[in-house]
């Protein structure tokens, strides 16, 4: 099994998503929008860079590319999304879905059905119209959409967990933790656009957001 801290590159390459992470999130913070323009594309292309190199390092496979694929497609969402003196939110919410579907194509690939799943399905599906009622009384707007997305974030974070059906692994371990992280970070997402403003939402979704990606990127090793 691969030890990611011993291949050349990688150790810099994680520094250096951090420090832009963290100049990311205090340039927003800030409402430095000049600065957060330039970062917030970086964070993302700065794992992408990670998923390339472990492309580089295994060759190109299924699971890595539709990764790879999942990162572009929310590399152009992130752009999207932080523009503030437009809203782009459901153009934003497109790409997304795009790459969910994406990852659900890599996280499935091998699944084996497992008595407990059926409760993590229910689970999952009952959180997810607790949610999605609390944004339909909230008289929001982009309600269909919303939903779709929801069902299909659902299922990525089903694919992620039971990714782990056949005993604990790190590659399982990688995309539980990621997912359930994108999962938090779109419930903060979703809170500020539909029910409550949050000041600096952005920073809180970051926080949880740009780990989630670097997680599932980190995936590809194993």
């Amino acid at each position: 099994m691969i030890d990611v801290f011993s291949i050349q590159y990688f150790t810099p390459l994680l520094i250096a998503f951090f420090v832009i992470l963290l100049i990311r999130e205090y340039v927003s913070y800030r409402k430095i929008l000049t600065l957060k323009y330039i970062t917030t594309p970086l964070v993302t292309f700065s794992i992408i860079l990670a998923c390339l190199l472990a492309m580089t390092v295994q060759g190109i496979h299924n699971f890595s590319f539709m990764i790879m694929l999942g990162l572009l497609l929310s590399l152009i969402a992130d752009t999207l999304l932080m523009i503030e003196e437009v809203n782009l939110f459901l153009q934003g919410l497109v790409y997304f879905t795009f790459a969910h579907l994406a990852y659900v194509a890599a996280f499935s690939t091998g699944y084996v059905f497992y008595t407990w799943n059926i409760m993590l399905a229910l689970v999952i599906l009952a959180a997810a119209l607790l949610y999605y009622r609390a944004i339909w009384k909230a008289r929001g707007t982009h309600y269909i959409p919303a939903l779709v997305y929801m069902i299909i974030l659902g299922s990525m974070l089903f694919f992620a967990v039971t990714s782990l059906n056949n005993g604990i692994n790190r590659r399982g371990l990688f995309l539980t933790v990621g997912a359930i992280f994108f999962v938090l970070s779109d419930i903060v997402l979703g809170y500020n656009t539909f029910i409550r403003p949050i000041p600096h939402s952005t920073v809180l979704t970051w926080s949880l957001y740009a780990p989630a990606q670097m997680f599932i990127a980190i995936s590809c090793y194993y």
